[in-house]
């Protein structure tokens, strides 16, 4: 742990400070947290009442449970180690970070592994809804930092010209960042992907034809609660599927890291 003066006579000349927006992961938490609390709710609500018990019913009440419940743990968790005063120093010769846990800091020569996306932050918001909900979240920009003494910090879109951190990492230290991998693995994952989502797909067709056919109306309860937690089991591995092999495709497609010029790379070239 650095106290104040020791991060400044250790790291040189304060260049610039980014604060992050650390209310906006106690919001979007809780956000969250009312959905899924929502969801479980009305599948409590539709299980006591049979009469009500539909399968699509029972899929709309499961889908904001699924969905809501890891991003409130993300959020939240963030929430509480950012506390109210996250903020980012960037210095001459490192960068610091003052959180609740106190502050500390680290020179360029710390700085063990370096992983980072592209920044979109300049890009106009997207149209995909996913894409919306992570600009939303915060996570159109990541970069994760690994130090020699263990720490690691995670910059996202709620800190203040994140990106320009960024830069100033690969600048000191671009032997941080891994090399692009080349060997076969996501290209056999690109392949299996697909195959997977539609093996998962299937089945969703075929419970989705059997609750809306005549003959299930002779169905008991317990049988449409099983076939629609089943449906929502495979809606949610073709999602997982069809995310996983997105994000292989686009981590194959672009560059590990690429920013936009920043006036601080004036300071820091």
């Amino acid at each position: 742990m650095s106290t104040p003066e020791q991060v400044d006579d250790r790291l040189g000349r304060l260049l610039s400070i980014h604060p992050v927006a650390g209310g906006r992961y106690l919001s979007t938490g809780l956000k969250a947290l009312a959905f899924a609390l929502g969801g479980v709710l009305l599948m409590v609500f539709l299980i006591a009442n049979p009469d009500f018990v539909l399968g699509q019913l029972l899929g709309l009440a499961v889908i904001p449970t699924i969905a809501g419940l890891p991003v409130a743990a993300i959020q939240l968790t963030r929430a509480v180690r950012s506390g109210r005063s996250e903020v980012y120093r960037l210095y001459e010769n490192g960068l610091a970070r003052h959180a609740s846990g106190g502050t500390r800091s680290w020179t360029w020569d710390e700085v063990a592994v370096l992983h980072a996306n592209p920044d979109t932050a300049d890009e106009e918001p997207a149209q995909v809804p996913i894409e919306r909900l992570a600009r939303h979240l915060g996570r159109h920009f990541r970069c994760v930092v690994r130090f020699t003494d263990g720490a690691r910090i995670r910059i996202d879109g709620y800190t203040a010209d994140g990106p320009a951190i960024a830069r100033a990492l690969l600048l000191r230290r671009p032997d941080a960042a891994p090399q692009e991998n080349t060997g076969k693995g996501p290209w056999v994952m690109l392949g299996t992907l697909p195959l997977v989502g539609a093996a998962c797909a299937v089945p969703v067709v075929l419970i989705y034809q059997h609750l809306n056919s005549a003959g299930s109306d002779d169905t008991g309860d317990s049988t449409l609660v099983a076939l629609a937690l089943g449906m929502i089991v495979c809606l949610v591995a073709t999602a997982a599927a069809s995310a996983l092999g997105a994000r292989t495709f686009r981590s194959r497609t672009a560059l590990i890291c690429e920013y936009p010029s920043s006036p601080l790379s004036a300071n820091i070239e």
